[in-house]
């Protein structure tokens, strides 16, 4: 009995100690659970500072990318509310931040900067963009190009330099006036041949234009504005969502040549919304300038559809004579794809609506101070140019060739299936348009189809100035009108009519 007892002693001493030990385990697992979780959550926390710290680093190097500096000499061109304050706004509404000449991405310059500025241009990086070319200056010089041969352009001389072909030019148009302009400023003066002092070295002079199209009795001229992209190959394009009509503050008749608001559009010209048949169209019904204009022209029985390709082929013409002169400036700098240029071209038209072309202004004003209701048009014209030229995208400027293949690849600019399939598979020689296929394509010629690709997809209200307008499948019209142009402008426009014929959205 008494060992049974001891037996049960021994057995209950047993099961404590089993059961001690139970507890002991599940309070160590209990613990290293413990300390388990709490290394997760110290290694979740660490992780998301560490990814926080990324996305910050990330946020900062994205603003840098997206910054702007402005220049002028002579202007404040910093102040927000001054003659820049759309392309501040525009810039800034694009992620954009204003900053000194250490650091930027953009350099928009109110004036022609390559003489100043030569040094910090000179070797720019893949991502900087400059709001002008070298060499545009024989564009927008008023001599250079009142002086060019071009039909578009009224007859205009060189003071003294021409002065015995001016005189004889007189003789044998007795009718004519001419404008006396300042070489640099804008003067302007209606003279008698005998007023004009033909040893100036100042001034030259150039035929007016006496008749005039007239609204409501007013005399205007038409701002277009165009923006170039590239030279060699050369790419031009029109800003077709408005254009700037600015019309004499007093009417035309009866004329008196020494009251310049008759015939001379100054800083206090007449806005469209202030021409009496004009009113309708463009306040009531909301039409743009040149909507409301085209119209007054059509309901006078007139057809403006001409008049604008008059417009565009007298600016075009201007690109195509100048861009040798491009091209050659840009052998001073690192490369050629840092550059875009906006400009204003300045037209009149005449009863009959055919086109003279006046001058192309470098840095047009795009203030709206004068006329507020011209912010829009500013605003709209601003962005546009931003979106084309790529400052507006946040990819604009990457290296990473996967990247950039999300934007433009190789798929994207082949032409000419049937051609490259079979005559010019083993010839690269074989025909003109054997050079855009593949295993022909030049690392030049690729890199500039590729941009060329990628300014049509962002285009939005730019339309092509050149290369032109085509037509699906007119090739051989093509080629006869490519006499005149280099070798890689031919190839160019080839390869517009290659796009063209696939898909009609690029005749255009």
């Amino acid at each position: 009995m008494k060992n049974k007892k001891q037996d049960a002693k021994q057995i209950e001493v047993t099961e404590r100690n089993i059961n001690n030990n139970i507890i002991t385990k599940e309070k160590k697992t209990n613990d290293a659970n413990i300390h388990l979780i709490f290394l997760v959550c110290v290694i979740g926390v660490s992780l998301g500072i560490a990814l926080e710290l990324i996305n910050v680093q990330n946020r900062i190097t994205k603003d840098d990318n997206r910054s702007y500096w402005v220049y002028s000499v002579k202007n404040d061109v910093d102040n927000k509310n001054g003659i820049l304050k759309h392309v501040h706004l525009v810039l800034e509404r694009l992620g954009y931040e204003k900053k000194t000449n250490k650091t930027w991405n953009l350099l928009w310059s109110h004036d022609y900067p390559f003489r100043s500025l030569y040094t910090v241009i000179q070797n720019l990086k893949p991502n900087q963009k400059v709001n002008h070319f070298p060499g545009t200056g024989f564009i927008t010089n008023k001599v250079n190009l009142a002086t060019s041969n071009s039909k578009y352009i009224p007859k205009a001389f060189k003071l003294p330099k021409s002065k015995e072909d001016f005189l004889k030019y007189v003789a044998e148009n007795r009718n004519a006036l001419f404008l006396e302009k300042h070489n640099q400023h804008r003067g302007v003066y209606l003279k008698n041949v005998s007023e004009i002092d033909l040893n100036n070295g100042e001034s030259f002079v150039q035929e007016f234009v006496q008749n005039p199209f007239l609204v409501d009795g007013h005399k205007f001229d038409i701002g277009v504005y165009v923006a170039l992209t590239s030279v060699d190959p050369l790419r031009v394009y029109w800003y077709k969502g408005d254009v700037l009509f600015r019309y004499c503050p007093e009417k035309y008749y009866p004329f008196d040549p020494k009251n310049v608001d008759k015939y001379v559009i100054g800083d206090n010209y007449l806005p469209t919304w202030e021409v009496p048949s004009l009113v309708h169209p463009y306040t009531t019904l909301g039409f743009g300038m040149k909507d409301a204009f085209d119209h007054y022209a059509n309901s006078k029985g007139l057809d403006t559809e001409n008049m604008w390709k008059e417009i565009q082929k007298a600016i075009t013409e201007v690109f195509i004579k100048n861009e040798q002169y491009v091209i050659e400036a840009l052998k001073k700098y690192n490369s050629k794809d840092n550059f875009f240029e906006m400009m204003r071209f300045d037209l009149i038209v005449d009863e009959n609506l055919k086109v003279y072309l006046l001058e192309a202004n470098m840095s047009p004003n795009l203030s709206s101070a004068h006329f507020p209701q011209n912010q829009m048009l500013y605003e709209q014209l601003l962005y546009n140019l931003f979106s084309l030229t790529g400052v507006a995208s946040y990819m604009d400027g990457i290296s990473n060739q996967t990247v950039k293949n999300m934007i433009s690849a190789q798929k994207n600019i082949a032409v000419f299936s049937k051609e490259c399939n079979t005559i010019c598979k083993d010839n690269c020689e074989a025909t003109s348009v054997c050079v855009l296929c593949k295993p022909c394509l030049t690392p030049k010629l690729e890199k500039a189809l590729l941009k060329a690709h990628k300014e049509n997809l962002h285009k939005c209200d730019f339309r092509r100035l050149f290369p032109p307008t085509m037509h699906f499948q007119l090739q051989s019209d093509i080629k006869r009108n490519m006499t005149h142009l280099s070798q890689i402008n031919r190839i160019q426009l080839l390869w517009y009519q290659g796009k063209c014929n696939i898909d009609a959205t690029w005749c255009v």
